[in-house]
């Protein structure tokens, strides 16, 4: 189980994260995590992304790669509080200005995310 609150902080820290902070990974991400990116089949490279390390690796390289992102929850968490899952659309600011929305389900276990799925739409949807 997860409580709303745990989940919505989950979020919170998941979206600080692919920020720029890297900081205490292992306080919110599971020693086994892995992150599954829906709308990229042809890069199952990052099927091999494990545990905290390996995403803070993965996103500092995809923020060094892609200067002036910044990422925001759009709205509030969904909380399956008896599933232990989470979900947010959220939205990127490219470093031009323009936007993309996308969509994360989070695996909770023992409070700390376990498994994200994760996809990114072309634009971002705003109605």
């Amino acid at each position: 189980m997860t409580s709303s609150d745990t989940g919505i902080a989950l979020f919170e820290r998941w979206t600080a994260l692919w920020n720029g902070d890297f900081s205490d990974p292992e306080t919110f991400l599971a020693p086994d995590f892995r992150i599954r990116f829906g709308n990229d089949p042809d890069n199952a490279e990052t099927d091999k992304i494990q545990g905290p390390q390996g995403i803070v690796d993965y996103v500092s390289a995809f923020r060094t790669a892609k200067p002036g992102l910044r990422y925001t929850v759009d709205g509030t968490p969904m909380v399956d509080t008896h599933l232990g899952r989470v979900a947010s659309s959220w939205y990127v600011t490219l470093a031009d200005g323009d936007q993309k929305s996308g969509i994360d389900l989070f695996e909770v276990a023992d409070g700390r995310i376990a498994t994200v799925w994760s996809v990114t739409g072309l634009r971002r949807f705003t109605d």
